[in-house]
């Protein structure tokens, strides 16, 4: 990472030097509650008051709440890399952060306060795609101004789901959600191509490489066509497209595998998360359930993606070396039992899924409690080799 001196940073609280820090912890920390309250709710211990409807709720806060955090955190800390230009930092951090904290208030509220989620998640997104707007033409890094429309179609997104929570049309809702996981999908699997070869060349003695432009390109447009399936209701060639992405990600998985991964939780833990997405694609083509196959997308390929970024990310940009705790290594093994329980074996067992669900949310409870007291004290301290971020 560049070294970017200021005479302001030893003034900034560790935890605004950089955009990974607070977003990191406060998603995961988020998820806690999300998880807690969606579960004690659907096992009736809770009941659900708020006018909002219940799955509505679930579906715009496990992508807007937890998983956007984390995307915005890695996205401004890396474009700092990127593009060589400064990232967002002390009051300008806080700001954005407080827009995020502002959204999920409201969203926790009933229907007026979607008022709040509106104004804090729209005004995130917008200063977020600006931010990284200005660093990429300031350096001129146009390869990566690719991110800048992403993240505004998860502002058209956002506003579509408000709009279905506004009028309560819960079909509506449903699709956008599965839509906007589709779009998450797209985003992450992008990174994924960048970031994941990077990774387990440099920890291994593979000579991966980057993959053609051609390939990339492809593989993108074949889960941009999903996502246009998914969001219009449109199922013309649609296992057509299903089974040619399969291949290109098995393919990638293919590329990306080394003998040396499985000794390293840190790589392994990437490329079984990523392994998650051909596992949908099979179950979809299987017709095996569209619920079971958009967990093992939700909780397996995104929530486990994201536990295995955010735990190299975190120890990388802080100085550390990159090694697993114990606790990291529970995480890893939690969450991807969670995406199995909850995606897989309730295709095989339906009797059981009352319990599989309970054992699930369980799993990936422990998983995210056992990532915020790890990361905790590492996120909110300076970096170990006293540079700034």
């Amino acid at each position: 990472m560049n070294n970017f001196q200021s005479d302001e940073l030893p003034a900034i609280p560790a935890i605004l030097q950089l955009a990974f820090r607070p977003f990191f912890l406060l998603s995961a920390s988020y998820a806690i509650w999300l998880l807690t309250r969606w579960s004690l709710t659907l096992m009736g211990v809770w009941p659900w008051h708020s006018d909002i409807a219940l799955f509505s709720w679930h579906a715009h806060e496990f992508q807007f709440g937890f998983a956007i955090a984390v995307v915005l955190g890695f996205l401004l800390t890396a474009s700092q890399t990127w593009t060589g230009q400064p990232g967002i930092k002390g009051r300008g951090l806080l700001a954005v952060v407080a827009l995020w904290l502002i959204a999920r208030i409201g969203m926790n509220l009933n229907s007026y306060g979607l008022w709040f989620s509106l104004f804090g998640d729209s005004s995130l997104l917008l200063i977020s795609a600006g931010v990284l707007l200005r660093m990429v033409l300031k350096s001129k890094n146009y390869k990566n101004l690719i991110f800048v429309p992403l993240l505004g179609i998860f502002l058209a997104l956002h506003l579509a789901q408000i709009y279905a929570m506004f009028i309560d049309n819960t079909a509506l809702s449903k699709q956008l959600g599965y839509a906007t996981s589709w779009w998450f999908v797209l985003l992450i699997s992008l990174i994924s191509s960048r970031v994941i070869p990077f990774f387990i060349s440099r920890a291994t003695a593979a000579n991966i490489g980057s993959e053609p432009l051609a390939f990339t390109l492809t593989t993108q447009l074949l889960i941009l066509a999903i996502f246009l399936q998914t969001l219009l209701n449109y199922s013309a060639g649609y296992e057509i497209l299903l089974g040619l992405s399969l291949c290109a990600h098995l393919y990638r998985l293919y590329k990306w595998h080394h003998r040396q991964i499985w000794a390293n939780p840190m790589l392994w833990s990437l490329w079984l998360s990523y392994a998650f997405l051909p596992l949908a694609l099979i179950t979809l083509l299987a017709d095996s359930g569209y619920a079971n196959a958009m967990h093992l997308i939700n909780v397996g390929f995104i929530a486990s993606m994201i536990m295995a970024f955010t735990s190299r990310v975190s120890l990388g940009h802080t100085g550390r070396e990159i090694v697993t705790s114990r606790l990291v290594l529970l995480a890893f093994i939690c969450v991807i039992s969670a995406a199995l329980s909850r995606g897989l074996l309730m295709i095989w067992l339906p009797p059981y899924s009352q319990l599989l669900m309970s054992v699930a949310a369980i799993l990936w409870l422990v998983a995210l409690v056992s990532f915020v007291v790890n990361y905790l004290p590492i996120l909110t301290q300076p970096r170990l080799d006293g540079r700034p971020g």
